[in-house]
């Protein structure tokens, strides 16, 4: 405790030193002069700079002096967008778009927990952030709350299991986002596609209840609402993929944007040979359309996704080393409808998804099918003053086993004994919730909500339960949650159903003031995954500066104390650090480092080994310590250049080197057949990108 109570001290007795630059204003209708609430303003030329307007339509935004001269960018959801200079006092009138006397509806209204949020991260955050690796999901672990330990798209939020995390895609949850999944669940990418990306918004904890099944915390995304002027096509070549999207203008209200890409293993691991020997090849082609429009009192988002991939790696155990392969078809079908009925909007979201994957190594070979439908009711009523959100959800999952596997898990050898297994298991989640917020001034918003399950098998009854109070002024942000949460689902390496549940308590402070910001959060929280108890509580301290219009820093670390009733815990880490340099020495070059540093994870340790002479193997016998890997660190550093060829053309080049200094960082150890010597198993080693992506 003595610690937090330093923390908070350093947060807040740092207040004292910033100064600040305010820029006030106000957005308004212009047909009637009334404010509007949630309408969006910010920067022309630093997008993430700016905010969204209170219950009043009021909004304020903190500038430096080169700031003053940009331009300000206001939208809202069925007003023409305007662009206005920057100026100490504003009221900037939004004039409604003309529909022959009906109402624009557009899909992606404000989440009701809006105000309760962690951080949204907009789509051009995704492009420039070379952690991110233009990936949304990958986006997520830059956060200091991201305790993800692999490498991967597998997020695991504040220690929590990746288990527990839930991804939402326009309101629909999105389960096994991975691609090239190996057995173990690890994946390297997500499936989703930026270039249709809105916004990701982060609960890192206290999960808002309008979203369901999740116990750790929420990464909700939101595709395009935009229609542009005209058509546009977007072509990407790099080391592993060769892309090309267009996004064509239907009508005024209407577009349809189509996309395919194709990745290939030859070129990168050509280049980056010894960091990639333990991959023998990949490939993927996937293919993605997205429709989007508003009519006359009804607004939609229909996306569907295919993707086809292939995976060799080498396996190494001390029973047999050789060639795991694994290929795998998925696609989902994703629709939303809004439509406003009584004074209030009727949302339906919809989701239907399908994957077939056949994997084997040595002498076994087994097929794995998943199907998940989802099926989503919500109706919202919202003014000034409170809003108020209800809806029913049933969302099902299957998962189909059929194939051999080895009987004994330490003898993997082509003739050692195997088992058939075919099996079936599905989870049914019907749930009702009802969400409430109130605005006791334009500073301070209180929100509840309840979600409870409608059981579909004797016996599974449970409720969830949250309260949320945020303050927020032209300085500061202050978030204070707490909440009960539950899950149903399948695990997605091996079909197993599994329940979890936890409880949690979050303190959320930020103050962001001419180019510096500060941030500093405090959680704890319990749960259980089936019977295994867990335990997780700590702090995340967030800083950031911008020194100049050329160079910003950020930095972070997070404080955790993660304990397990399992013999060794992934997220058992005392410390998480993370820190990022951008330097931009001219117009549109942008060169930024970034580095990760954390204590090493536990590994449960081998005592000894018996010979099983049926077998012609060893077997091993493991001990009660659980001593840690070697700490891990990595530098990457990645250079980007615009160039400008006309008005409608532009190629944006890109070049990256992770892990610059080639540290051996340990995931794991294997050992020779009787466990006598030990190797290591390395994280990524130094990897060379470079790509381009070409707009016309």
């Amino acid at each position: 405790m003595k610690l937090y109570f330093f923390i908070l001290f350093f947060v807040f007795g740092a207040s004292a030193i910033f100064s600040q630059q305010i820029i006030e204003g106000k957005v308004v209708d212009a047909s009637n002069g009334e404010g509007l609430i949630g309408a969006h303003v910010y920067l022309l030329k630093n997008w993430r700079k700016g905010g969204i307007t209170d219950v009043d339509g009021k909004f304020s935004i903190e500038m430096t002096e080169n700031e003053l001269a940009d331009s300000l960018i206001v939208s809202y959801i069925g007003f023409e967008e305007v662009l206005v200079p920057v100026s100490s006092a504003l009221i900037i009138e939004l004039q409604p778009i003309e529909m022959e006397g009906e109402t624009v509806v557009v899909t992606a209204k404000p989440l009701i927990a809006e105000e309760f949020k962690y951080m949204e991260i907009k789509k051009i955050d995704i492009y420039t952030n070379p952690a991110a690796k233009a990936d949304p999901i990958l986006a997520v672990n830059s956060l200091p709350s991201s305790t993800t330990t692999d490498e991967s798209a597998n997020i695991s939020l504040r220690g929590s299991s990746p288990l527990e995390t839930g991804v939402f895609m326009n309101n629909v949850p999105i389960y096994d986002a991975v691609r090239y999944s190996q057995l173990n669940g690890i994946g390297t990418f997500s499936i989703f596609n930026t270039s249709i990306i809105q916004n990701v918004t982060v609960f890192p904890g206290n999960p808002p209840l309008e979203f369901g099944n999740a116990t750790s915390g929420i990464i909700a995304m939101e595709t395009d609402e935009r229609v542009l002027d005209g058509n546009a096509n977007s072509a990407i070549l790099s080391l592993a993929n060769v892309g090309i999207s267009r996004e064509q203008k239907l009508n005024e209200k209407q577009s349809l944007k189509l996309f395919t890409n194709w990745q290939p293993s030859a070129p990168i691991k050509m280049l980056n040979e010894e960091a990639l020997r333990d991959i023998k090849s990949f490939t993927s082609n996937d293919f993605g359309g997205y429709w989007y429009g508003s009519g006359e009192s009804l607004a939609w988002k229909v996306l569907s996704y295919s993707v086809k991939e292939a995976y060799q790696f080498r396996f190494k155990h001390p029973s047999f080393q050789g060639i795991f392969d694994q290929r795998k078809v998925r696609s989902f079908l994703i629709s939303s409808i809004e439509k406003p009925v009584g004074g209030g909007s009727l949302s339906l979201n919809n989701g239907l998804s399908y994957s077939n994957g056949d994997y084997g190594f040595s002498n076994v070979a087994f097929n794995v099918q998943k199907k998940d439908l989802f099926l989503g009711a919500n109706y919202l009523i919202s003014n000034k003053l409170f809003s108020l959100k209800t809806g029913l959800s049933y969302d099902y999952r299957m998962s189909a086993v059929d194939g051999n596997f080895h009987e004994y898990y330490y003898a993997l050898g082509p003739n050692h004994p195997t088992i058939e297994l075919i099996d079936e298991a599905e989870v049914k989640v019907f749930e009702s919730y009802g969400y409430f917020k109130y605005f006791f001034s334009d500073k301070i918003a209180f929100g509840t909500g309840v979600r409870k399950n409608i059981p579909t098998e004797k016996g599974d009854s449970y409720i969830s339960s949250q309260a949320n109070v945020a303050y927020t002024d032209n300085l500061w942000t202050i978030t204070i949650g707490g909440g009960k949460y539950h899950k149903r689902g399948l695990v997605e390496n091996t079909g197993e159903p599994f329940s979890a549940e936890s409880s949690q308590k979050t303190i959320d402070i930020k103050r962001e003031d001419k180019g510096t910001a500060i941030a500093l959060s405090l959680f704890d929280k319990a749960g259980f995954i089936n019977s295994s108890a867990y335990e997780a509580r700590g702090a995340e301290l967030y800083a950031s500066h911008r020194f100049s219009g050329k160079l910003n820093a950020s930095a972070s670390i997070t404080l955790l104390d993660a304990t397990s009733e399992s013999e060794a815990y992934t997220y058992d880490l005392s410390y998480f650090i993370r820190g990022n340099v951008a330097y931009s020495p001219g117009r549109f070059w942008t060169i930024e480092s970034t580095i990760v540093a954390r204590e090493g994870t536990t590994f449960q340790a081998l005592s000894t080994s018996v010979y099983q002479s049926d077998l012609d193997v060893y077997e091993p016998i493991y001990g009660s310590e659980n001593p840690r890997l070697p700490y891990y660190s990595n530098v990457g550093l990645s250079v980007s250049k615009i160039f400008t060829l006309s008005e409608k053309m532009n190629i944006i080049t890109f070049a990256s080197l992770s892990n610059i200094f080639d540290r051996k960082n340990v995931r794991s150890y294997t050992y020779n057949f009787d466990y006598s010597e030990r190797d290591s198993n390395f994280y990524s080693r130094r990897t060379g990108y470079v790509g381009a992506v070409i707009n016309f």
